[in-house]
């Protein structure tokens, strides 16, 4: 009798899980089409545009394209996301860590990124080992977010400082914040608050991806990151990083 429960316990158990894989399958499948849905909109209908005014109006013209160039760019950092954790998720994106000096990469880094409201504040010398490609993809996906939930007259700081065994990296913004309740949430996938997390800049496309890559890179790489915000005031993502 005992096994015989215990076996109806295991099954339970089993079809609980296939029904909890099913339901994150098919809410992926929603986001993915929500995220494609506006773009794919936005290109029909600047094309519908162009189809019926062609190019006799010039500034309308220029603004069906810049449109129609933005939202394709929108859509390839979808989908270069969702290939890049779909790789993750299978184990085929692996890494190749080598000791890379890290305050001569993050000036390389931010001169490459080529933004002027992006500043490094503080810089002291540190080792690591890292991938430092995967590296540069996660310091983007993190200045990405802070210049787009910050004022367009705003800068974001970058902060690098270190001890014997680990470096402290800090984004640090003054935008519009993080609620509590919200800061674990938004290292998932497709997760973007309506009420705390609009963004500022509209020339900022945003696919709710950018914050999930870097998470993983992070824990690929045993960095941790506290996230200290006050909605209103801004946000400071602090990374600590062994360093060699």
């Amino acid at each position: 009798m005992q096994l015989g429960i215990k076996r109806q316990r295991a099954a339970a158990g089993g079809q609980s899980r296939a029904s909890e894989s099913f339901l994150r399958q098919q809410r992926f499948v929603n986001d993915v089409s929500h995220e494609l849905r506006t773009p794919l909109t936005i290109i029909r209908g600047y094309v519908d545009i162009l189809e019926r005014y062609g190019a006799q109006d010039p500034e309308l013209f220029q603004e069906a394209v810049t449109a129609i160039k933005n939202s394709a760019q929108n859509m390839q950092s979808l989908v270069e996301s969702l290939l890049f954790l779909a790789r993750a998720d299978q184990g085929r994106q692996p890494l190749t860590p080598v000791p890379v000096d890290l305050d001569d990469m993050l000036i390389t880094f931010v001169k490459d990124y080529n933004s002027p409201r992006v500043n490094i504040t503080k810089l002291e010398p540190c080792k690591i080992m890292a991938d430092a490609e995967f590296l540069k993809k996660m310091f983007a996906a993190f200045l990405d977010n802070a210049l787009r939930y910050s004022p367009p007259d705003t800068s974001v700081e970058v902060e690098l400082t270190a001890t014997d065994s680990t470096a402290t990296l800090k984004f640090i913004d003054r935008g519009i914040g993080i609620a509590k309740d919200e800061r674990e949430k938004i290292f998932e996938r497709f997760y973007r608050s309506d009420k705390s997390r609009t963004k500022l800049d509209s020339g900022e496309n945003s696919v709710g991806l950018g914050l999930s890559v870097a998470k993983w890179i992070a824990d690929r790489h045993n960095i941790t990151i506290d996230v200290q915000s006050k909605p209103g005031a801004g946000s400071t993502f602090a990374l600590t990083i062994p360093t060699i």
